[in-house]
């Protein structure tokens, strides 16, 4: 039978995914006004040219002869030349320094949206130095177009970017003379020279994709056999998979390290060594959703036309309707029907630039969800006709029940044929509805939430990361040197969504207590919590206000637990604040993005010295791309 799980609310935003891409801040720089200077520079050297097309001189009327009034028309013209030269010189330098304004300002907003500033912009400081990144800032070249797209440039890679770039110093004028610049390089590792080609310009650097690699250059730890996926070299999903799977955990132990440097604003005695990278029992094959992408072909574009209103505002009802008929009747010859098909990619993002690349089957998803992919695929070619404009796929690989041989049992409602049953005998569907009910198990906690909502998408290693925050959990309250002698243990699970922690964690504590400023989440996780049998006097949901968020947690702080899972953009200032009130003993925050988790933890202990970092180590989820999940325990002392 069907899922009896709470129904997602229909306003409810679907989660936005980068697909191993990685965050970046759109700031390439717009293309200067190469027209209008051209005709400025034409009207400065041919003033005779003012009156229009037919290229004749302006006479000034005069009383004297005509040879003494040539000299005062020409002087005449030429002063007036030059004023509007002049005037457009200067409403020219007018609109590059508001363009100049507006990328600042855009670039700031990305900055604090995401929370802090991109790691690459350290890498920069250090490639370049402090006095050339303020000169080029102090003369507004910040987003200067360094080169042309399609360029060619050799550069040697000296280090690799949080975001698994090669970075590299690259000056412009010739060999150890000119201005220095950095071209950040997907694929490409450190001690390797290779010839790029330019993609776009970014704040103080540029993206470009490797064209060859220049002599014996090659990294001693690459292994291109290892390579699975056919579209590696292209694709923005994956960074990795040239490399074996250790020196991938080393690199992202390096990534948390150099992130707790950077961003905590801790004296390093105050950091304790990372420890190594917890690694994905599944290293291929193993994600469970995907958000594939495409835009509308011109051709159809072209074919539609639809018209639309005066004063913008999308179609009219009366438009689409005719569109919808338009579709079902157009009758397309061979020529359109393949210049469709050439068109249409139904993907992830290009490695260096935004444009989507075509993908036909993933190599780090699971079965399930190549399955899905082609039969999507094929759906959204054959009803091409009847977007408006491009959109995103959600495919979401959901266990097809639980197996628990019941008139009760919850059923997911997958798409017809993405059926995949493994070796275990387990059988997973495919959702593709945002709204629709997703059945995940961690171990033998059973979970439902909607398709479109946040949950782990690598239920291989959920067992182990569970385990390690248990571990975490009972070392410390088993420590007679711990401030408790009471056997009471609570837990504070902050950020619960639909209680990924809150139920894993149950059986280890007293009373749990999940809160959440999502209603949504709350519904999902309470039923969660009845789905697994755990009673409300074990386990509470609680959907609190953002600005008062513990206002009705009670526990005794020195037996209390707290678990952070944040998004990105990690901790606002408000929820720390709480966080200090409240003063649980054991805090373990858990994030998916460690630079923001690095900030929050050293606002804390800045801020309560009393609380110390007892680990830090790194968790793959995603193997094969550059993301890391940060696991961070600090512990409170008397």
């Amino acid at each position: 039978m069907a899922s009896n799980a709470p129904l997602a609310s229909h306003s409810a935003a679907p989660e936005t995914a980068t697909d191993g891409g990685g965050d970046r801040t759109p700031a390439s720089p717009s293309e200067p006004d190469s027209k209008r200077v051209k005709r400025n520079d034409d009207a400065a050297a041919n003033p005779g040219d003012q009156d229009g097309a037919n290229g004749t001189t302006t006479q000034v009327p005069t009383t004297t002869s005509t040879t003494a009034a040539a000299p005062e028309a020409s002087v005449s013209v030429s002063a007036t030349t030059s004023a509007s030269a002049t005037k457009a010189a200067a409403a020219f330098a007018k609109a590059q320094s508001n363009r100049l304004k507006n990328k600042r300002k855009s670039y700031l907003a990305s900055v604090e949206k995401k929370g802090v500033p991109e790691p690459i912009t350290h890498d920069i400081l250090d490639l370049l130095g402090a006095e050339r990144i303020q000169a080029l800032e102090d003369a507004g070249r910040e987003w200067e177009q360094w080169y042309e797209e399609g360029e060619e440039v050799v550069v040697e890679v000296e280090r690799l970017s949080a975001h698994g770039d090669g970075l590299g110093v690259v000056r412009k004028g010739g060999e150890g003379s000119g201005e220095t610049w950095v071209m950040a390089v997907p694929k490409a590792l450190p001690g390797e020279v290779v010839r790029v080609k330019v993609s776009e310009n970014d704040r103080i650097f540029t993206r470009a994709t490797i064209v060859e690699h220049v002599g014996s250059t090659r990294s001693p730890v690459r292994k291109d056999d290892l390579i699975r996926c056919k579209y590696f070299a292209e694709c923005s999903g994956c960074q990795y998979q040239m490399l074996d799977y250790d020196e991938q955990l080393r690199i992202k132990q390096g990534v948390v390290e150099k992130a707790f440097k950077l961003y905590s604003d801790l004296a390093p005695e105050r950091i304790p060594s990372v420890l190594p990278t917890m690694p994905s029992p599944s290293t291929f094959a193993y994600r469970t959703k995907l958000t594939p992408h495409f835009e509308l072909p011109p051709i159809v574009r072209t074919l539609m036309r639809p018209k639309r209103r005066r004063g913008g505002g999308g179609l009219s009802e009366g438009a689409k309707q005719k569109l919808k008929d338009k579709a079902s009747a157009l009758e397309l010859d061979e020529e359109d029907l393949a210049a469709v098909d050439k068109q249409l990619r139904i993907g992830f993002h290009k490695a260096g630039k935004g444009s989507v690349i075509d993908i036909e089957e993933c190599t780090i998803a699971t079965p399930t969800i190549n399955k899905a992919m082609s039969i999507e695929r094929q759906r959204v070619k054959d009803a091409i006709f009847s977007y408006q404009n491009g959109a995103t796929l959600l495919l979401r690989d959901s266990l097809q029940n639980f197996g628990l041989s019941s008139e009760d049992e919850p059923v997911a409602n997958g798409l017809a044929g993405s059926e995949v049953t493994d070796a275990s005998g387990t059988t997973c569907v495919t959702v593709t509805d945002h709204k629709n009910v997703v059945l995940e198990r961690v171990d033998q906690t059973k979970f439902e939430s909607p398709a479109g909502t946040f949950f782990q998408n690598n239920r291989s290693i959920l067992p182990d990361l569970i385990g390690y925050v248990r571990d975490e959990v009972n070392a410390h309250w088993s420590n007679p040197a711990s401030e408790s002698s009471k056997p009471e243990r609570y837990l504070v699970d902050a950020y619960c969504g639909s209680g990924l922690f809150a139920l894993c964690l149950a059986d280890t504590f007293d009373q749990v207590s999940g809160v959440e400023i999502s209603s949504d989440s709350i519904r999902f996780a309470e039923w969660n919590a009845e789905l697994n049998e755990l009673s409300k006097e074990k386990v509470r949901f609680l959907a609190g206000k953002a600005e008062e968020i513990f206002a009705t947690i009670q526990y005794p702080p020195e037996q209390t637990t707290l678990v952070i899972d944040p998004p990105r953009k990690g901790c606002d200032e408000a929820f720390i604040k709480q966080l200090l009130a409240l003063g649980p003993a054991l805090v373990i925050y858990v994030s998916c993005n460690v630079h923001t988790q690095a900030r929050d933890v050293g606002q804390i202990l800045n801020q309560d010295p009393t609380y110390k970092i007892s680990s830090i180590r790194g968790a793959d989820l995603f193997p094969q791309t550059h993301h890391v999940e940060g696991v961070c325990v600090l512990k409170k002392e008397a």
